[in-house]
């Protein structure tokens, strides 16, 4: 038998001294045209052929909440149940997750039009959402409940990028913080009233991460080797990559009124008309040592960019390339953000300071550069080998 879960508000008035009655709300276009006479505002709603009533206090605004609160509540009923729920069944406080989506990536489409990436990493995350949400279709229906069977789910799930490897609780605290601002957004841009299921959520501790916090950097030896297999234009390519820390689509978007020769620097600008920004659309201005001077004023400069594919375009496939040249040169897990990692750390172990790291690097949290403070094994052995029993006081 299918439930009438329409929950309408009536009002409980005194007509007497011991008689009270409930009257209806009647409305018009949609609002309701609330009763003068003191008295209780109820909710009242079917449950099969019983009818219900709950206390929902003495202002238009408390019956109001209190309509949308019970509302909310029975759609989350009807979906647990598998409940079929009609257009006309549910007052309109009700919301898709299927709309609340469109919404929510439109916003993102519109404030963030140089953020593909971005844009179709969220969309990847709500798809998740709304295959693991099941038979619960409203966004008001979703619970904190909900949302750690979300991270259950996932940490049970394979990588659709790298087939038998686990998801990492970074990739799952990553996702629920964008379900985090996906409710917001709803909350404040959309005035849905609810409590974000996201708020407050505790991430998923990652063993491994923090077993190897420092990310991994190249050797200098597989450095020689990688660049002994490539020819003069990929060999200019890693350089860039080593000597400046680029991130792979900052190096993709690389042009040459970028650079300055004479000076000795690379900008990192924005590109709007080919739709492209900086992470956190921070620019910054790299120096460059003598020896990258050197290979880049090698180049021919047949096209705007730095580093065109064959036909002068934009590149976009360097990993390839990479890939290949390593597993000649004998070079093992060899990323193109490796490089980067490589920037990073040598800058510090030569005595740079991290705040100056963090600008080189475009960090907007100084916690990102910390993580590659961490020293190797040589630099612990020479500092402790400067230790001794009787050590010698300097006047």
């Amino acid at each position: 038998m299918a439930f009438k879960k329409r929950v309408r508000i009536i009002k409980k008035i005194r007509e007497a001294a011991s008689l009270w009655r409930f009257v209806s709300m009647p409305r018009v276009r949609g609002r309701y045209v609330w009763e003068k006479r003191p008295g209780y505002f109820f909710v009242e709603w079917w449950e099969g052929q019983k009818r219900r009533r709950q206390m929902a206090g003495q202002t238009p605004s408390d019956a109001l909440e209190a309509q949308r609160r019970k509302a909310n509540e029975l759609v989350g009923e009807l979906v647990a149940g598998g409940q079929k729920i009609s257009q006309t069944s549910v007052e309109e406080s009700a919301t898709l997750i299927s709309d609340a989506r469109v919404m929510f990536l439109e916003h993102i489409r519109v404030h963030s039009p140089d953020k593909p990436r971005t844009l179709g990493r969220y969309q990847i995350v709500l798809d998740h959402l709304e295959r693991i949400s099941g038979k619960k279709k409203f966004v008001e229906a979703v619970t904190r409940a909900d949302i750690d069977d979300y991270k259950t789910s996932r940490s049970k799930e394979q990588s659709e990028q790298h087939k038998g490897r686990p998801i990492t609780p970074r990739t799952i605290n990553f996702e629920v913080s964008v379900l985090r601002t996906f409710f917001y957004f709803l909350i404040n841009e959309r005035g849905l009233k609810m409590e974000n299921p996201c708020a407050r959520f505790k991430p998923l501790r990652d063993q491994k991460a923090k077993a190897h916090r420092k990310p991994p950097t190249y050797k200098q030896a597989e450095v020689d080797q990688l660049f002994a297999k490539g020819d003069n234009i990929e060999k200019a390519k890693f350089a860039t990559l080593l000597l400046t820390g680029l991130r792979e689509e900052e190096l993709y978007f690389l042009c040459w009124p970028d650079i300055d020769l004479k000076e000795g620097a690379v900008r990192v600008t924005p590109k709007p008309e080919e739709g492209f920004s900086p992470k956190d659309y921070e620019e910054r201005i790299i120096p460059i040592p003598p020896d990258l001077v050197q290979v880049l004023n090698a180049l021919p400069q047949t096209s705007r960019w730095v580093f065109p594919n064959k036909k002068g375009n934009r590149m976009n496939h360097l990993l390839r390339d990479l890939k290949g040249i390593a597993e000649a040169a004998k070079v093992p897990n060899a990323t193109l953000h490796k490089f980067r990692h490589t920037y990073a750390t040598r800058l510090l172990e030569s005595g740079a300071d991290i705040v100056t790291v963090q600008k080189l690097m475009g960090h907007s949290d100084i916690e990102t550069t910390r993580q590659y403070l961490d020293p190797d094994e040589s630099l612990k052995r020479k500092a402790v080998n400067r230790l001794s029993l009787s050590p010698k006081l300097k006047n």
